[in-house]
């Protein structure tokens, strides 16, 4: 099997002969950058060099799908009036305001929206890499997710005073991120994309309760994903623990979890609903200030563990060392050569 049956058959639950490996969110490295020559912040509007970067991850770190859609999570929320703050090559695009904080007057669905911030961009990237990569591999879209984009509309602290406070303005507001995140995924699906991880940093327990997320969040994932033309994946930052059983009945095929989260309880929980894990080698630690032991340490435990895909907890941080990153292969392989 290549390593799109192989990452496609893993998703569906059916058995392959090893645990892929790759990132479901970004990996804009320095490191991988400067070997292949596509450099931020060229390589987050430039297509060809966007490109150029997505398949270095395969070429350079060993990875066995390829992103699409650039290297920040945070495209919808530009196109719906929030201004970014510039990258370099060791910072991605960045909410530097939050054009509906004090009135949600003119909020509204963007007109022309993929003729709009970096869709253009970014249509183009899924054409060049799904010619190099035809059926060989996966390639995947991302985002921010709905409650995400409204946070960064309003302001996250703002946001969550409004959930306890002024409800029918967070309804209001996430009913139109949601309809937005609905076109932007089925849009990507209609570029080739085989499927989609939406990034809900903002809706992490370490910023609202697990009721809460039930009351908001869960009913707006279950009905993008309802309404998703293809297979979408959740990725929430910090300790989901609380959150796991829920994100998991939301209706998406996999979620994506940190080292702060129990890879072992997760699992469990998510195989018995039928759901597959992604993760979840540290990100801000270990990958990025630790040794290379450590990081093939920790990636041999998310394999013991049970990860079905295996990756780093998070994006991969700009400045962490390539020798770190490899490790993510080189434990894989070991683990089912002794296997």
């Amino acid at each position: 099997m290549n390593l799109k049956q192989r990452f496609m058959n893993k998703l569906e639950g059916k058995d392959v002969d090893m645990t892929p490996i790759g990132s479901t969110t970004t990996y804009g490295v320095v490191d991988i950058m400067k070997k292949c020559g596509a450099e931020r912040p060229a390589a987050d509007t430039d297509p060809e060099l966007m490109a150029k970067l997505a398949m270095a991850g395969a070429e350079f770190a060993g990875f066995e799908w390829v992103k699409a859609m650039g290297w920040d999570i945070t495209p919808v929320s530009e196109v719906m009036g929030c201004p970014l703050g510039e990258p370099k090559i060791d910072l991605q695009y960045y909410i530097k305001d939050h054009p509906y904080a004090e009135s949600l007057d003119g909020m509204a669905y963007p007109d022309d929206l993929f003729e709009k911030g970096r869709f253009p961009a970014y249509k183009e990237q899924f054409r060049i890499l799904k010619e190099q990569v035809g059926d060989k591999m996966v390639v995947f879209g991302e985002s921010e997710g709905a409650w995400t984009a409204a946070c960064n509309l309003v302001g996250t602290e703002q946001f969550m005073k409004w959930t306890f406070k002024e409800q029918a303005k967070v309804q209001q507001v996430i009913d139109l991120t949601k309809e937005v995140i609905i076109d932007v995924i089925n849009w990507a699906f209609d570029q080739g994309a085989d499927y989609y991880c939406l990034a809900e940093p903002s809706s992490g327990p370490a910023l609202m309760s697990p009721r809460t997320w039930k009351q908001f969040v869960q009913p707006m994932m279950t009905d993008i994903c309802k309404k998703a033309n293809g297979p979408v994946t959740l990725h929430i930052c910090a300790n989901t623990d609380m959150i796991v059983p829920m994100m998991c009945e939301t209706g998406v095929v996999g979620i994506s979890i940190e080292e702060k989260a129990d890879m072992k309880k997760a699992a469990d929980v998510a195989h018995e609903k039928g759901i597959r894990v992604f993760g979840n080698v540290a990100t801000a630690t270990t990958l990025f200030m630790g040794t290379p032991e450590d990081c093939y340490n920790e990636a041999i435990a998310s394999l013991e563990n049970g990860t079905d895909f295996l990756t780093p907890g998070c994006g991969v941080a700009p400045g962490s060392p390539l020798e770190n990153v490899l490790q993510i292969k080189k434990a894989r392989d070991d683990f089912f050569k002794a296997g």
